[in-house]
């Protein structure tokens, strides 16, 4: 595309859409279908006669000459190509009626498969695959260490079966995530929830939208870093990943290969987890829409709070008027409709829609009319006089006590979990936990990681500390090739590989650094 044209090529390979959205799209869509049906796509070619005798089969009645008009015309846009096998006819009849045999092209079967998969589209919620996330920081550390072991002795094949096998699964991984958000911002702009809608959508997005947001905070530091030691090797991994015999085409130049087999398509990966020059990362982008979203639910709250004396709701009000409109007969729907809207039969009145101007004449349609000033209590309410005092403060003080007496029990429990990670003071190596410990000690883990900035190593440990009954609690995260220290608790076992784990209990933070480089 040059200067915001389309060149030829571009415009043919375009056509290729055409036959899914004119008049006759259902038989085209039906033939198609028997074209790219299971594996025999691409395997097999039919003529316009078995064409027209499946789609018959299929109660689908169309004359043979009409098929061999839509082959034709799927031909001519790339969607189908003519078989260049020779058919067997043991008569001039049969070879006339067999003479033009059709098969699926590369084009046609991509493109069709788009439109299969926006016919089945729905609008209806996806789960983020955040199960893909540690895959892809096991991909990225066994990449890096066989960089780091030399590529020239590593097996092309197994090199890049493990990039191809890491990028399906960040493709899988950005794509959810992009849809989960494309349905979260069609819920989330409506500023007219009720209150069961609002429960709804509290329990079921932004819930599950905060366990996705931990579980990218926990794995962002520890891919970002591996990353940014993988970058350099990059492009000797690609090459060594393709080396060996690669299929050519007929321009004399190499076949495409899986996505992550070229250094280019490393950039959105690192984009994604890591940033660039003067822009942040996606994932810091999913916690800030997380955060809008949050907002957003929080100002339905504050409307839904404000008119607890009046249950309102713009959308649930169409709704139960599009149900007594669906069960209306044709009179009651004429006057449900000037009810429900105030407009009748035309009526042309004089009036001056500008009082500095000509009054408009009685004549004049309403299309070409100037726009009349509504005052706005008018526009809104529907009456001219003002409204009454102001409603009765609403009383939230039994709101307050449940929400204090629910953080009371939260510290609590942080507190509980703090005090017998301390109870384990000194290096760790196997250790039975609680989930609730094992929680504080990732959060302590992400602190550690985050604040850091870089990669842990054996003289320069990643930290975070916390205060716990009036000391302080601080965990030290060193490199140390070998060790590994296990964390087992009813949720599960967590191991964490050539990393030492120390945790010091002193009176203040210096008492404790001083410990812990002891």
């Amino acid at each position: 595309m040059a200067d915001g044209m389309l060149d030829p090529r571009e415009r043919q390979t375009l056509g290729a859409l055409r036959y899914a959205v004119n008049e006759e799209a259902a038989s085209y869509l039906a033939i198609m279908r028997l074209f790219t049906t299971g594996m025999s796509g691409f395997l097999s070619d039919q003529s316009a006669d078995e064409v027209a005798e499946r789609l018959a089969a299929q109660g689908f009645e169309l004359d043979r000459d009409i098929v061999d008009q839509r082959l034709s015309y799927l031909v001519e846009h790339g969607n189908l190509a003519r078989s260049p096998r020779e058919s067997d006819a043991r008569s001039v009849r049969e070879y006339l009626a067999n003479r033009a045999r059709y098969q699926l092209t590369q084009r046609g079967e991509l493109v069709h498969r788009q439109v299969e998969e926006l016919l089945a589209h729905s609008d209806s919620a996806r789960e983020v695959s955040s199960e893909m996330l540690p895959g892809i920081l096991s991909g990225i550390e066994d990449l890096a260490r066989i960089s780091a072991h030399g590529l020239e002795t590593a097996d092309p094949r197994e090199l890049a079966g493990r990039a191809t096998t890491l990028f399906a699964q960040f493709e899988v991984l950005v794509s959810s995530t992009r849809q989960f958000y494309s349905y979260l911002t069609q819920v989330l702009t409506r500023f007219d929830l009720g209150r069961e809608e609002f429960e709804m959508f509290k329990s079921a997005l932004l819930d599950y939208l905060q366990r996705f947001i931990d579980e990218i905070s926990r794995h962002m530091p520890q891919v970002a870093d591996r990353l940014r030691e993988l970058e350099p090797s990059v492009p000797s991994l690609c090459a060594r990943a393709n080396a060996g015999e690669r299929l050519v085409g007929l321009d004399g130049a190499s076949a495409r290969r899986a996505t992550g087999l070229e250094p280019g398509d490393w950039e959105s990966l690192h984009l994604w987890f890591v940033g660039g020059a003067g822009r942040r990362s996606d994932a810091d982008n999913v916690r800030r829409l997380a955060t809008d979203a949050m907002r957003s639910l929080l100002m339905n709250l504050r409307r839904i709070a404000a008119g607890a004396d009046r249950q309102q709701s713009r959308y649930g009000d169409l709704v139960r008027l599009a149900g007594w409109f669906d069960a209306a007969d044709d009179a009651q729907a004429h006057d449900l409709w000037a009810a429900a809207f105030g407009l009748y039969s035309a009526r042309h009145l004089s009036f001056a829609a500008d009082p500095d101007g000509d009054p408009v004449a009685a004549t004049q349609s309403w299309w070409g009319a100037s726009v009349a000033e509504v005052p706005i209590g008018l526009r809104i309410h529907g009456e001219r006089k003002a409204g009454g005092r102001t409603g009765a403060r609403a009383d939230y003080s039994a709101a307050k006590q449940a929400r204090l007496a629910a953080r009371a029990r939260e510290q609590q429990g942080r507190a509980e979990a703090l005090r017998e990670l301390a109870s384990h003071a000194g290096e760790l190596r196997a250790v039975r936990l609680s989930d609730d410990a094992r929680k504080a000690f990732l959060d302590l883990h992400a602190q550690a990681m985050s604040g850091h900035g870089r990669a842990p190593t054996a003289d320069s440990p990643a930290r975070a500390t916390t205060r716990v009954d009036g000391g302080v609690l601080m965990i030290s995260l060193r490199a140390a090739p070998g060790v590994s220290t296990t964390m087992t608790s009813p949720a599960g076992r967590l191991t964490l590989r050539d990393l030492s784990v120390e945790i010091t209990v002193a009176a203040d933070v210096g008492q404790a650094e001083r410990r812990a480089e002891g």
